[in-house]
């Protein structure tokens, strides 16, 4: 019976590591597919975009931004406007939701 209980925990620990491996495989064709996604934007952010799509993604106020960014108020709300155009969302939350699932952050 003991060799029967080896062979079970054998097939078990086996069972598990084909699991394990199915997972990560999963795993690495979900980030390649995200990866491939924020390629697909047709006209990517500027770096400017990206620090204000950041500091959007934390929740920042436009105030907030602008003096982070040393900035008018004015020129984060045209680039708050523009990233919501690239990305094709009308809302921060939107945006900073875009941004995660595009790998932009």
């Amino acid at each position: 019976m003991a060799f029967l209980g080896q062979v079970y925990i054998g097939v078990n620990i086996h069972y598990a590591r084909g699991l394990l491996l199915a997972f990560a495989s999963l795993k690495r064709e979900q980030q390649a597919a995200l990866h491939a996604s924020s390629a697909l934007l047709l006209e990517p952010l500027t770096e400017a975009e990206r620090r204000v799509l950041g500091l959007l993604a934390r929740g920042r106020t436009n105030p907030e931004i602008a003096a982070t960014l040393v900035v008018s108020i004015n020129t984060v709300k045209t680039q708050v406007q523009s990233i919501y155009r690239k990305l094709g969302v009308k809302s921060r939350w939107e945006a900073s939701e875009a941004a995660h699932r595009l790998d932009l952050l």
